[in-house]
């Protein structure tokens, strides 16, 4: 304490007494640095072990969202949430699972020959290279003569059971999380709600049902936009006589999903397989995936996507890099949904507060 003068009460002089905030001690302000730093690396291990459960619930989240518009138009027809949610998940189910059924008979039936016969496919493709065709074709008969070891080739026939094993387990877990989150997603978005003072609710109301609609629109999309993609491709790639059509079909189908990017790497993966049917081939197959291109940016999305917002290349290209960069295909996945809920936090958020200050 420190005194700061004298105040007469009754004749007597009376002391003033101000108080003087002490400083905190250092070792105090290391111990509580020391706990913060402790919580925040516990929560970072914690979310560490939890991945593959957080990707598995923001898959299954994602899936029940672009669901939602079709769910929406059975219930505007007068149909009940739960028995909506439902039929279009079987839908879905039975549409999705026709080209897996499709690519893994031709992966059971086809795989065992492309691994036979990729040294001669590599050089079929080498032939009509040149030189560099050459150099490729003897990098590949050097890799190929060493012998192949019965304990490796154990381990990968074990080591691709158990991947086989866990990506059958999570699609199931997906596949019904997703039902579930479809059906409960109006129960989730009061919930939500609930969370956000009164007087805020109103605003957070109208952004949270654009968002779910402007997502959902938007992945609804691009799946159309994929599977048109894979099917061009397997129809493209038996009218050519390019093998494995099917296989590539399903590849290009997945790889596209990716918005932008995701088609051009399946273009390019298919354009190397035509080329050891010969080069011309490779070179009409090029051809034909840069016309895919024009003609899928100018013509097959914007009638796609008229209900939805379509997104400038400006942003979806960094989103998806960046999305891939931090967290692999799942980022890339996530890159444009997240981007897509960033515009509309801005527009809604951030623009109303410029334009007034």
């Amino acid at each position: 304490m420190d005194v700061k003068g004298a105040v007469p009460i009754g004749g007597q002089p009376v002391e003033e007494v101000v108080n003087v905030r002490r400083p905190r001690s250092v070792i105090a302000f290391a111990c509580w640095f020391a706990v913060g730093v402790g919580v925040a690396y516990l929560g970072f291990r914690i979310v560490e072990q939890l991945r593959t459960l957080l990707y598995l619930l923001a898959f299954s989240l994602l899936i029940g969202v672009t669901l939602d518009p079709l769910i929406g138009f059975l219930q505007r027809r007068g149909m009940r949430r739960p028995v909506a949610a439902l039929l279009t998940w079987l839908a879905v189910v039975v549409l999705l699972s026709a080209p897996i059924v499709l690519a893994v008979d031709a992966a059971s039936t086809q795989l065992p020959t492309l691994i036979e016969s990729g040294p001669e496919l590599i050089r079929d493709a080498g032939s009509h290279l040149g030189p560099l065709g050459d150099r490729i074709a003897a990098a590949t008969e050097s890799s190929t003569s060493n012998s192949v070891n019965p304990t490796d080739f154990l381990d990968y026939v074990v080591t691709g059971g158990t991947l086989l094993f866990t990506a059958v387990t999570d699609i199931v877990v997906v596949a019904f999380l997703s039902l579930y989150f479809a059906i409960g997603l109006p129960h989730l978005r009061e919930l939500t709600l609930r969370a956000i003072p009164a007087s805020r609710q109103v605003r957070a109301t109208r952004i949270l049902d654009e968002l779910i609609v402007q997502v959902g629109r938007f992945m609804l999309s691009t799946v159309a936009i994929a599977i048109l993609c894979g099917l061009g491709t397997s129809i493209w790639a038996l009218a050519w006589g390019i093998p494995y059509a099917v296989m590539l079909g399903a590849l290009v189908t997945v790889l596209s999903l990716v918005p932008v990017i995701g088609s051009t790497v399946g273009g390019v993966v298919v354009t190397l397989v035509s080329l050891s049917v010969s080069l011309p081939t490779a070179i009409a197959t090029l051809t034909f995936y840069l016309g895919y291109r024009l003609f899928e940016d100018y013509l097959i999305q914007p009638r796609v996507m008229k209900f939805s917002v379509e997104l400038p290349g400006v942003i979806t290209v960094p989103s998806v890099i960046l999305g891939g960069a931090v967290l692999g295909v799942p980022g890339a996945l996530f890159g444009v949904p997240l981007a897509l809920i960033l515009r509309v936090l801005v527009r809604e958020l951030v623009f109303p507060a410029t334009d007034q200050a």
